[in-house]
């Protein structure tokens, strides 16, 4: 993919931005997402030595070796997920969403229309701009529930890029959540030494919650691939699909500009802190994923093959990973407010401390990491969250919260988010996708990005906010 994936992160701050070494806070944020306030890190970071695993001893007991997790169901029976109706199953709300494939609702286009100049040349090429948004506000209540409004969702294959890291985080707090009871040394916190999978050399040195912060919100690519390795790909895929997001295809890891690991390959790992000491083994996933249900994956019109080629014609996204629009906001919906998943949906297996931080690190800015090199960089901060120019036009920073997570690369950008009124309490949640690539080439690093994507996101935020916060 050459530097398509990496390009967000190199964006900000150059090749050591994807490499930060501060650590993270250990302590989660509260549980209420608006009033959740993130404290900078101020551990070592990477780079320094964490505490060794305690020495074997005649008297210590064994590490144990994980058990098997409850069963989840296997890929033989989750068939394909069908193109998402209206009214789908294991929504995360109690109103049938407004959203009907490839179209619009009217409030949606009322919102549309409303948008800013750059909104508006996205919304007259929507095809060209494989433009698709899912805008649903929070009606608070007895219970809360949502109110879902779409435009063109689903209408057409979007890459997820980073976005997809999201989906993995919950996957193995859930997943760790499944196995704690028999394992209780899988904790965030604890001292994680992850061995390489050709089995030489020194193990890599780190904790779940440093590889969660980084990847999150300075979205760190290597930290993602270890997360992906630690949770496995097998039980990434079955834990989702339980949890109702069956469209969920991860065929890899994220681009480090070296030699990744298959997506399908987890190395051993050890833990040892407070809990005790655990193990997973390293294992080869043998789940073959079915087909990814979504229309017109060939993109483009030529693309730049491994090898510096040219090749005149579309680039495939078949064996790229995918997820369809609604449930990469579902799963939005299961972290920052779980209070709107329906009763009748799967519940997560996560401990609230998890999930609270996870939370707080979706709602943490990277001028706010306490990562190096991110310190006040609110130039970061708008790149890594291009919503941020259009929500600060209606509500000046320290008076509104953002919880997001984007995704760059192969010309879409997409960003997921859920925003937060302080003063008012008001909230929604916001998807979009936009396309941008002028030379219709793939892999090219020629794509629109800031001038074409980002201002529609801007523009598509602000009009977001002007509707559910009822400002002028």
């Amino acid at each position: 993919m050459r530097r398509a994936e990496a390009a967000l992160a190199l964006a900000a701050l150059g090749a050591a931005a994807c490499f930060p070494s501060a650590e993270p806070p250990q302590t989660p944020a509260p549980a209420a997402p608006p009033t959740a306030t993130p404290a900078p890190g101020a551990a070592p970071g990477p780079t320094a030595p964490l505490p060794p695993l305690p020495a074997a001893t005649p008297s210590a007991a064994p590490i144990p070796t994980l058990a098997p997790p409850p069963p989840r169901p296997s890929a033989s029976q989750i068939p394909p997920t069908p193109q998402p109706a209206p009214a789908g199953p294991a929504r995360p709300t109690a109103e049938a969403p407004r959203v009907t494939t490839g179209g619009v609702d009217a409030s949606m286009g009322a919102l549309l229309s409303g948008g800013g100049a750059a909104l508006k040349q996205v919304v007259a090429a929507p095809e060209k701009h494989r433009f698709q948004v899912l805008y649903s506000k929070v009606l608070e209540g007895t219970p809360p529930r949502l109110e879902r409004h779409g435009h063109r969702v689903d209408a057409e294959y979007f890459f997820p890029a980073s976005a997809m890291k999201m989906p993995i985080a919950l996957a193995l707090v859930d997943q760790w959540g499944v196995r704690r009871g028999a394992q209780p040394g899988l904790q965030r916190d604890a001292t994680m030494r992850i061995h390489p999978s050709s089995g030489a050399g020194e193990p890599y040195v780190t904790t779940l919650s440093r590889e969660i912060w980084r990847a999150l919100i300075v979205s760190d690519n290597a930290s993602a691939n270890r997360l992906l390795g630690v949770v496995g790909h097998r039980e990434a895929h079955e834990t989702l699909w339980a949890l109702g997001l069956g469209s969920t295809r991860i065929h890899s890891g994220f681009s480090t500009g070296g030699e990744i690991d298959p997506a399908t390959v987890s190395p051993r790992v050890e833990l040892a802190g407070a809990g005790g000491a655990a193990e997973l083994p390293a294992r080869k996933s043998d789940l073959a994923l079915p087909p990814t249900d979504a229309k017109a994956l060939d993109v483009g019109k030529a693309y730049i093959d491994g090898s510096g080629r040219r090749v005149d014609a579309p680039l495939s996204f078949a064996a790229k990973n995918a997820i369809h629009l609604t449930e990469l906001q579902d799963a939005l919906v299961r972290v920052v407010r779980p209070d709107l998943v329906a009763p009748g949906a799967a519940p997560d297996a996560a401990s609230k401390e998890d999930l609270a931080y996870v939370r707080q690190a979706l709602g943490t800015l990277p001028s706010e990491s306490g990562l190096a090199g991110f310190a006040r960089n609110v130039v970061a901060d708008y790149q890594y969250v291009p919503y941020l120019r259009g929500i600060e036009r209606v509500r000046p920073r320290g008076r509104f919260q953002v919880f997001a997570k984007v995704g760059q690369a192969f010309g879409f950008l997409v960003v997921n988010a859920y925003v937060v009124d302080k003063d008012t309490g008001r909230s929604f949640f916001l998807l979009a996708s936009v396309y941008a690539n002028p030379d219709e080439t793939m892999n090219d690093d020629v794509y629109a990005y800031e001038s074409v994507s980002a201002p529609a996101m801007a523009d598509l935020a602000e009009a977001a906010c002007r509707d559910a916060f009822g400002a002028p």
